[in-house]
């Protein structure tokens, strides 16, 4: 039996990564905004890689975080 119910914020049946990767980041910025942390700004060109425009192994961006990548990234 295949469970279609959708899950309770309905990131998982969204069709594209990049789209679930900006829900889940979005969510996760809503989740420190509410716990008051002082790091709650999402900047995701910190992020080592994103998403692209569709669902191809190939179309990942590489953000530039030269020369290391920046210690609690992507919060600011």
């Amino acid at each position: 039996m295949v469970n279609t119910a959708m899950s309770a914020n309905g990131i998982s049946h969204l069709p594209l990564k990049k789209d679930r990767q900006a829900a889940k980041l979005a969510l996760a910025a809503a989740d420190r905004t509410a716990a008051s942390n002082a790091r709650d700004t999402l900047d995701a060109t910190q992020l080592p890689t994103t998403y692209g425009n569709t669902n191809a192994p190939g179309d990942l961006v590489d953000n530039d975080n030269s020369p290391n990548l920046i210690e609690g990234r992507p919060w600011v």
